[in-house]
């Protein structure tokens, strides 16, 4: 599926690189391709000026030539009038014509004409008018008036007839008023070879007009352009400019002569413009697709740098089971995104959840610390600061304070109460209270900083006070409190903790919210109790509290006392009788009766050590059934305690604090039973009966939706609608679709 995905969202990242390098890349070729056109445009058609200024200069040089012959001719002592017409020197004056004509490269022919006469001189010889109108179709079209007018003129004058150009040059030295005429016949061939030969390579028509818009020469290499359209479109215009002929665009370029007058055109087709850019076109699209193919590779390697570590998350996030799926349409960014949220959501909740139970993971640690649970210092250590304990100190001791009946106006009192202890601040110390087995008391865990032997009595007196004095603004009635011994050892905190249980049994010969100290007690009572009386004390206590390894070490305690005191037999026997008999009287209050069947094989021992060994028999059993009694008691408990939750759990007015009420229990020993009990807080316990409630509604009944959470306990429809979409994955509305026959 990661695969299948991967390609399409790779390909997304490929695509995105080319068009990130192709789009500026093609405005760029496009911009470079036109700006060569243009330019070749440009420069052909900077070109054809050139060209056509070459033309119009050469032809302006070889007409002031022709000028010039004219005028040594007019010179020429051997072409006078009377040179060139007599009939002896005639002869020499053809033949120095003949050699003018051939100083010049574009003359066909040449004629000397002198006014008053009828004849015309030539190379060839002399022509009378009328001869020469006869051998010339050019001049016939010319006409003899009309040619009879050119050779009159004052100024040089062209004319063009059919193929050829006839100029027409007056000769006057030293004279305004000229007595004669040059008549230069010019070929038109010559002119369009001398025109294609300046031109070069430029494929297009080449135009001569003269001042009467006649045509004087012209090459033409594109028959679709009429001679007319030129003719009329170059008018008065000179330069550069784009016109269209036959829904084409031609490049027409036009110069004039200021000598001639003449006025020469181009006329080109611009395609030949892109034409002539084929072989940069082969180059540009050569390079462009070597440029596409390194392009490619680039957005291909970048794509899957960019995709690598989205795959790689992608992978790490469907490694759970509660991943997320894909669905249609969404790719692996959604998906991510997706996942995050869900991963913040969860996370969230589990900080929800952990804020929740921390109170119950703490009261249940001290509950267990204090029955003697753990017996590793690091232990300890690691759990206090999971659950962010802190018992600043290397001494230990533990206060139980003892209240009367009706000392609380209510379960909350009893709660602010623990809060407030737990959060008090003491002078180098710490404390941690926990309601702990009976309603009626609370367990007050203290630690000191200081080593044992440098801790006084005083000190630990001023803290117990400054206790009980902060419980007294809470109660009606001021406690009695009971303080174990100091350790310096956390494992031994249950010792203290049994210590100040032993205290509590002489409550009853000390004035109400006295504070007892076991140490006080072992003191007073030596002298009536006889021995051993601290190690009794902590032998009972561990026995009614079930702590069987407690039990066992005070019983051996005792019996190790005995064979170190140097006492005589009598005194041993005495004191064994005294142990056996503190120990059934132990379990007569404890309500073993059946026991007391085992008092005859314990007063018949044959020694401390066999009697050792069977009160440890004895002890032992007692202390299992303490702890089943203990279960028994939470057995039915709990089954009171759900059974009531069973039966009230739709009731709106349902809370902890209710429940707490109707079994006299405080609301954090309740809180923290259900929790232990049952594995869930109060508020999850009566949700999911609530849900439970629901769905069957939902699917055995027509019930609308809002009345059935209304009969479950919820005001608020819209909340519970989304508390069961979180937890089904659907509305009620959905469920009842899905689920119902």
């Amino acid at each position: 599926m990661l695969t299948k995905r991967g390609s399409k969202l790779l390909y997304k990242y490929i695509i995105s690189y080319l068009l990130v390098f192709l789009v500026p890349f093609t405005i760029m070729s496009i911009v470079i391709y036109y700006n060569a056109v243009t330019s070749l445009r440009e420069e052909i058609e900077q070109s054809s000026i050139n060209n056509l200024e070459q033309v119009r200069n050469l032809t302006d040089e070889r007409l002031s030539e022709l000028v010039t012959l004219s005028a040594r001719i007019s010179l020429d002592p051997r072409l006078t009038p009377y040179m060139i017409s007599h009939p002896y020197y005639g002869g020499e004056a053809t033949d120095e014509l003949r050699k003018y004509r051939a100083n010049s490269a574009i003359v066909e022919e040449l004629f000397v004409y002198y006014k008053q006469q009828d004849v015309l001189y030539s190379t060839n010889g002399s022509y009378s008018m009328s001869a020469l109108l006869q051998n010339s179709e050019e001049l016939q079209r010319v006409g003899r008036e009309d040619l009879l007018a050119d050779l009159h003129t004052d100024v040089p004058l062209i004319r063009v007839a059919s193929n050829r150009i006839l100029y027409l040059v007056p000769i006057s030295p030293n004279s305004e008023k000229p007595h004669g005429t040059v008549m230069f016949f010019i070929e038109e061939a010559t002119i369009i070879n001398m025109i294609r030969n300046l031109l070069g390579e430029i494929e297009g028509n080449v135009y001569i007009f003269n001042k009467d818009r006649e045509t004087v020469a012209s090459v033409t290499s594109d028959e679709f352009v009429q001679t007319e359209d030129i003719q009329s479109l170059s008018n008065g215009f000179t330069g550069v400019e784009t016109v269209q002929l036959h829904g084409s665009d031609y490049s027409m370029v036009s110069v004039e002569s200021e000598v001639s007058g003449w006025t020469f055109v181009t006329v080109m087709d611009q395609n030949q413009f892109f034409i002539k850019l084929n072989n940069v076109q082969v180059i540009m699209v050569s390079f462009l697709v070597v440029l596409f193919v390194v392009g490619l590779g680039l957005a291909v390697l970048l794509g899957r740098n960019q995709y690598k570590p989205i795959s790689q998350l992608i992978a790490i996030t469907h490694k759970g089971k509660h991943s997320p799926p894909f669905v249609k349409g969404e790719n692996e960014l959604e998906n991510l995104g997706k996942t995050v949220t869900s991963l913040y959501e969860n996370h969230e909740l589990l900080n929800e959840t952990i804020d929740l139970h921390q109170p119950f993971a703490r009261d249940q640690f001290l509950t267990r610390l204090l029955r003697g649970h753990y017996y590793d210092a690091e232990e300890i250590e690691s759990i206090m600061e999971s659950l962010k304990l802190s018992l600043r100190g290397d001494c230990f001791f533990v206060v139980i304070a003892q209240f009367e009946s009706e000392s609380f106006s209510n379960t909350k009192d009893k709660d602010k109460l623990l809060q407030v202890v737990s959060r008090k601040t003491l002078e180098d110390a710490t404390a941690y209270a926990v309601d702990f087995l009976h309603s009626d008391s609370i367990v007050v865990m203290i630690s000191m900083a200081g080593s044992k032997g440098n801790m006084t009595r005083d000190a630990i007196d001023h803290i117990v006070h400054d206790i009980q004095k902060e419980m007294k603004d809470f109660t009606v009635y001021k406690p009695t409190i009971g303080v174990g011994q100091l350790y310096d050892d956390k494992t031994k905190i249950n010792r203290s903790y049994i210590e100040a249980l032993a205290t509590m049994e002489y409550k009853f010969s000390a004035p109400q919210g006295s504070v007892l100290f076991f140490e006080d007690l072992e003191t007073e009572t030596h002298h009536l109790l006889g021995y051993l009386k601290e190690e009794q004390m902590k032998y009972v206590q561990s026995i009614k509290q079930g702590d069987f390894t407690v039990a066992n070490e005070m019983l051996g305690d005792m019996f190790e006392a005995l064979g170190s005191k140097g006492l005589s037999i009598n005194e041993i026997k005495c004191i064994c009788f005294d142990i056996i008999n503190t120990t059934l009287r132990t379990v007569s209050e404890l309500g073993f009766d059946r026991y007391m069947k085992q008092v005859d094989p314990l007063v018949e021992f044959k020694s401390i050590t066999q009697l050792h060994k069977q009160l440890q028999r004895i002890v032992e059993v007692i202390c299992k059934e303490v702890e089943e009694k203990k279960d028994s008691h939470n057995n039915k408990l709990k089954n009171d305690i759900l059974t009531y939750i069973e039966q009230n759990y739709k009731k709106y007015e349902i809370s902890l604090e209710v429940v707490a009420q109707e079994f006299y229990l405080s609301v954090s020993y309740l809180s923290r039973f259900i929790k232990e009990q049952t594995g869930e807080t109060f508020t999850q316990l009566i949700q999911r009966l609530r849900i439970r409630y629901v769905k069957e509604q939902l699917t055995q009944t027509d019930q609308p939706i809002k009345d059935v959470v209304s009969d479950v306990g919820y005001k608020d429809v819209a909340n519970f609608i989304r508390k069961f979409k979180k937890i089904e994955g659907m509305t009620p509305g959905e469920y009842r679709k899905l689920h119902k026959g």
